[in-house]
Order: C-alpha cells, then sequence, then structure tokens
C-alpha cells in the first residue's frame, strides 16, 4: 500500500488534484487513520481508477483496467477459484515461465508466494480495480468453477443428502468459518459454496432459494432488485437446504416450522455474516439468507451520500447530550446503516454506549451490545429497562415496535440519554404520529424527540457505462416534476458487463431531516395529522426525499426513473 503522502504528492504530480483541492479534503477528514485514497474516492474528489494507478506509480507497479477485457479463461484459471477469490487476483497472460497477474494487493508477499506454488510459474504483479477483479474472476469461474458441472456432479451422487448430514455436526451460530476451507467435499457442499461465493462476488443483500414445483428457483437481490441467477433441480432441493441448516446451527430433521440460523464466513480480507430464514412453505422449505459485511460497521456519515446540509444537522443532534433520534423507513432503507454510522461518530472513551438489537448486525469496539433472546426472556422493553441500569451515555435500540419499548424508550431520552433507534413510517412526519398511535403522550413525544431522520436508497448509475441523457419537456410536464428542478445534468446508464446490463451498480441513500423546532413541537401537542406536521416542516426548510433524490440526478448519480420507482410526492 502506497504511504498517504507519496500517494497524494502523485496525484499532484498527475494533475489529477491540486494543492488547493488536497487540502481542503485534508481538513474535512476526520479521521487520520483512515486510507486517504479510499476517503478522497469517497467524497467524490477522485475516482477508483485514478486512486488504484496512482497506487500503482508509487508501488512500481503496472496498472491494468480488466472492464471490457476479454481473459484466457485457461489462464484465469491456472490458480483455485478460492484462491483467486482470497487473494483478490487473477492470471491475465502468460509468457514461458512468467504468470501476469492482476491483483488488488500486488505488494502482497504471502498472495504472490501462494500463486506461484500453484501455478509453478513466476508471478509478474499488476494493480487493478478490485471490484473488476471480482467481475473477472466471475466471468472466468463462474460461481465456483463450473457449476453446472458440480450440479450434475451432484445428481449422480445418490448419497449427498446423507453425507452431507454425516460430514460435519451442527456449529453453534457464533462458528466462524474460513471460506476458502469449504472449497471440498461433496459436490452439494461445493455447490452452495459456490452461491455463497458468486453472492459475494455480485455485492447481493439477500439469497432467495425457493421450491417450486418441477425445481428450485435462486435468486440474489443486488441494489435492492432482485435477479434470478440458478436453477438447482428438485432432486437436489433437499440436499441443498439440508447443507445450509448445517452450516447455520439448525435442526435439519425439522422442516414444518420456521428456523433461524446464522453463520460468518470469513473470504479475506472481508468478513460475512449470513443470517438465514427458513419458512415451510407448500414445496418445500423456502430459504432467505441474508448476507451482512462486517466491514460495514467502520461506515462514516461521509459515506451515505448525505447532503451537506442534513449531514450537518444531523452531527450537531447526534452531539446532543439527550434526547431521541429516530431513523424513519421501510426494511431494507439503511436505517440500521445511518445509526451505526452515528455511533462511529461518537464512540469516544468518555461515553458508555449500550445496544439491544434484534439481531446485533455489526460488532462495534468500544460498544457493549447484546441480541434480543425471546426464549431467555430478552426483548427489547427488558433489555432497554436493564440497559438504563447500566450507567449508559448512549443507547441504540433496534426497533422500536411496541408501546412498552416506546415508553422506556421516551423515559430515558427525558432523563439524560441520548437514545437512537429506528421506526417504520413512510416518512420523519408519520413518525411523530406513530408513537402516539403507540400511546405516546403528544407532550411526551415533543419532549423527548430532536430529530427525525427519514431514508430511502436509490440505485446509483454505472460509472462505467452512464451517458448524459437530454429529457424533453413533454416528460417533465407528465411527471409533474417542479419548473425549478435543472435536470440538464441528468444521465443514466446504458448497461455494459460491470453492472450486468442493468446501467446501475451501488446504491447511495437519499434522505430528509425534520428538526423539532418550536412550532413542529406545538402541532405534535396538538394531535396534528402527519399532513400538517410535515407541511410545517417543509416550511421551516425541510428537504423532502424526492427533493433529495433529484439533486443526485441532477449530478448524473442516478436516473429520474428510479427517483420515481423509490420516491413519492
Amino acid at each position: 500500500m502506497a504511504s498517504a503522502e507519496t500517494l497524494t504528492s502523485i496525484l499532484v504530480e498527475e494533475g489529477i488534484l491540486t494543492g488547493k483541492e488536497l487540502d481542503a479534503a485534508l481538513a474535512v477528514r476526520h479521521d487520520v487513520g483512515d486510507d486517504i485514497g479510499r476517503f478522497l474516492v469517497r467524497i467524490g474528489m477522485i475516482s477508483d481508477r485514478d486512486r488504484v494507478r496512482c497506487s500503482g506509480i508509487a508501488q512500481g507497479v503496472a496498472f491494468i483496467e480488466l472492464a471490457g477485457t476479454e481473459l484466457d479463461t485457461e489462464t484465469a484459471r491456472l490458480i483455485p477459484h478460492s484462491m483467486a477469490l482470497r487473494h483478490k487476483a487473477i492470471p491475465v497472460g502468460r509468457s514461458l515461465d512468467i504468470i501476469k497477474v492482476a491483483m488488488a494487493s500486488p505488494l502482497d508477499v504471502a498472495a504472490v508466494d501462494d500463486i506461484a506454488k500453484a501455478t509453478g510459474l513466476e508471478p509478474f504483479p499488476l494493480i487493478a480495480i478490485e471490484d473488476e477483479i471480482l467481475e473477472a474472476i466471475f466471468n472466468c469461474f463462474g460461481a465456483a468453477g463450473d457449476v453446472s458441472d458440480i450440479i450434475m456432479e451432484a445428481i449422480k451422487d445418490a448419497g449427498t443428502e446423507v453425507s452431507v448430514r454425516e460430514e460435519e455436526t451442527e456449529e453453534s451460530v457464533s462458528n466462524v468459518t474460513d471460506l476458502r476451507d469449504l472449497v471440498g467435499g461433496a459436490p452439494v457442499v461445493r455447490l452452495v459454496n459456490a452461491l455463497i461465493a458468486r453472492a459475494i462476488a455480485e455485492r447481493a443483500s439477500d439469497i432467495h432459494i425457493e421450491p417450486e414445483v418441477a425445481r428450485v428457483r435462486v435468486r440474489l437481490r443486488v441494489d435492492g432488485i432482485l435477479h434470478e441467477v440458478m436453477n438447482i433441480p428438485k432432486d437436489l432441493q433437499s440436499s441443498v437446504i439440508s447443507r445450509i441448516k448445517v452450516m447455520g446451527g439448525m435442526d435439519v430433521a425439522e422442516r414444518r416450522s420456521p428456523q433461524d440460523g446464522r453463520i460468518t464466513l470469513i473470504a479475506r480480507p472481508a468478513e460475512y455474516d449470513f443470517r438465514i430464514s427458513t419458512y415451510p412453505a407448500i414445496h418445500g422449505e423456502n430459504v432467505v439468507i441474508r448476507v451482512l459485511e462486517k466491514s460495514a460497521a467502520q461506515i462514516t456519515l461521509d459515506m451515505l451520500g448525505i447532503h451537506t446540509d442534513i449531514a450537518d444537522g444531523f452531527s450537531r443532534m447526534i452531539a446532543a447530550p439527550y434526547g431521541m433520534i429516530l431513523a424513519c423507513g421501510p426494511t431494507g432503507s439503511g436505517k440500521t446503516t445511518s445509526l451505526y454510522a452515528a455511533l462511529n461518530m461518537i464512540n469516544t472513551v468518555e461515553r458508555n454506549i449500550l445496544t439491544i438489537e434484534d439481531p446485533v448486525e455489526y460488532q462495534l469496539s468500544g460498544v457493549i451490545q447484546a441480541n434480543v433472546n425471546r426464549k431467555a426472556g430478552l426483548t427489547f422493553a427488558t433489555g432497554l429497562r436493564t440497559i438504563v441500569r447500566q450507567d449508559p451515555d448512549v443507547i441504540l435500540v433496534g426497533e422500536i415496535r411496541d408501546s412498552e419499548t416506546a415508553e422506556i424508550a421516551v423515559e430515558a431520552a427525558l432523563t439524560g440519554h441520548l437514545v437512537l433507534s429506528t421506526l417504520h413510517s413512510n416518512d420523519s412526519a408519520g413518525a411523530a404520529a406513530r408513537l402516539i398511535d403507540m400511546g405516546i403522550e403528544p407532550f411526551l413525544v415533543a419532549s423527548s424527540i430532536i430529530g427525525l431522520l427519514s431514508q430511502r436508497l436509490l440505485r446509483t448509475n454505472c460509472s462505467r457505462c452512464a451517458a448524459p441523457i437530454e429529457i424533453s419537456k413533454d416528460f417533465i410536464e407528465a411527471l409533474n416534476i417542479p419548473p425549478d428542478i435543472d435536470l440538464s445534468g441528468a444521465m443514466k446508464g446504458r448497461g455494459c458487463e460491470q453492472c450486468g446490463r442493468t446501467g446501475y451498480k451501488g446504491r447511495t441513500g437519499i434522505y430528509e431531516l425534520l428538526k423539532m423546532e418550536d412550532n413542529v413541537r406545538t402541532a405534535i401537542i396538538a394531535r396534528s395529522s402527519a399532513a400538517n406536521i410535515r407541511q410545517i416542516a417543509m416550511k421551516n426548510g425541510m428537504r423532502s426525499l424526492r427533493q433529495d433524490a433529484f439533486s443526485k440526478v441532477q449530478i448524473g448519480k442516478t436516473s429520474v426513473e428510479e427517483v420515481f420507482r423509490v420516491t413519492t410526492d
């Protein structure tokens, strides 16, 4: 890894940044331990390509661009798929006894040694963009080698289900397994591992395994949208599901009741949590696996794509000594991620931070975290009652679901604690009404809440294939787009290999922040409707979700279609 000083010097020498631009960026960099190159990419000062290319110059390693490059599959497969994933490396060419290898970390001596031993050739490292390496690995290997071959092998293996059950005992949900240790074994074992590897490579948030009459459909949710990626023969349904249940420490024999399980896998350098849920449907157990990358726990407000005005207001709220801040929105809108970003910002040795979650998604150093355990009598309400006796400064409640939890959370916020939580509501104004519906007195709601953050996630245009588009006046009028919104900078992805022909890659948040000003408090105490509270907040200067979304269109971050897919008036 290039030193920060060397990388920044090269960025200036190459004309990518000016000295003044670099100084301005460094002035807003709060964590000096944060990798400077990735920080500059996050705030939009440089592209990931610039970062990697200049890192290569600093390290004395040539840069190779893999996007759009056709690799020779035979050459790429000179190293095992598991090794390619582990080291983020793929062979791109061979000459006599030398093998050229595109790597995310070309100075990783251990990785170079592993590749030399696996190929019997002398590696010649090149530096490449990590996402492009993963895309190339997937294109050359499929999910984990040739999945169709694995499936055919599994069909021939009549004893697959028995061998999977007998192969290993049920593991504790807290077991941590290295993905590279799972590459062998029975065909069904390798098929499940291939599916997991593909989900990681495609940045999927969920894996859906759905039994139907004559097949098992497999879909991945990528950037909030489900895509069908595989069909598994019906004969393998029981074996595949049993294997997943074994990995998750679940009861393989129980097929009539829903179950939950968990496994942690290491796919170097990242570590992933997989939360498994089964549901006994008419054609067999439906399985959904939530994929959580633990490194996401290090996310900061700078990385969320929050507009400067909203970020400043939210930061001031987080710094408050007491009160309640609620993140609002539907499931999968990034509420928990925002709260973790807030905790990262205020997680200091002077503060005692405790959480009660269902479940703990990311582990934070310096924060005392606990899982809801209903069988043991630990619910949000009982956990929260105990937390307030633990001398907390900051309390995070995973979700306010019932009146008892709401009542304790409000009481804690009024007695000198900063309480962060999530609430399912359509917008920020509706959150106050939701608490009142739960039985909380309006004057307590108005007194305890200091801010309501509503949010959604939008898919972002693929940086590789996005191109400017012209939006006609007829289109603008038909969709009732406000005339003051300038869409001259609008862009849309055309679809390429890098984004799976969708035109989108990655997601960004859109936000509206309702500040608890005096006129808003008065409206809440008077039991005004959510619509009236929203009107008052807008007059106070609140930006709506749709307004924030259009600001992303104006800078080419997302498309107009995506705005209307996710937001309402």
